[in-house]
């Protein structure tokens, strides 16, 4: 039988980036990333809320390096917008990944119910057909893999 998670890998320093109460109208939210685009920050996760009457919530992360580049990136932000991030660091991607996922139920149940029981807070998910990452303070790190090992059957890859 082929196992649904195939690898199990891991990103470090890993900076948290979240712009709440932006405007529902997308123009706002593609400005904040053609802004972002223009220093060549390289982006990975990406979340947007459902809106909530006029406004959304939207998340990212980025590799720690480029910290310094959201600072500048940030004030032009909140001059056109009045939007100002929240920017926290010492994050972690945790990454599932299984050509095996498309049409299995329940993954998503296994990996957040197996990280729960070992009390670790998840900031983030992002999810795609084939993986479910999940962004987790370095302090969570070593128990959020040893629970998706666990689970899964599978081992970080090295």
């Amino acid at each position: 039988m082929m196992s649904i998670v195939s690898k199990l890998s891991v990103t470090e320093d890993v900076t948290l980036v979240t712009f709440n109460r932006v405007s529902a109208d997308f123009r706002q939210v593609a400005a904040i990333f053609e802004r972002f685009s223009m220093d060549k920050i390289d982006i990975d996760m990406i979340s947007q809320s459902a809106p909530q009457s006029d406004s959304v919530s939207v998340s990212f992360t980025m590799n720690d390096s480029d910290v310094g580049k959201v600072f500048a990136a940030a004030r032009q932000i909140a001059q056109n917008s009045g939007v100002k991030p929240l920017v926290s660091t010492g994050y972690c991607k945790v990454q599932l990944y299984g050509e095996n996922m498309p049409g299995t139920s329940g993954v998503a149940s296994r990996a957040f119910s197996a990280v729960a029981a070992q009390g670790c807070q998840v900031m983030m998910v992002t999810t795609s057909e084939v993986d479910i990452s999940l962004l987790v303070s370095q302090e969570h790190l070593a128990d959020t893999i040893q629970a998706l090992e666990q689970e899964f059957g599978v081992s970080l890859e090295g």
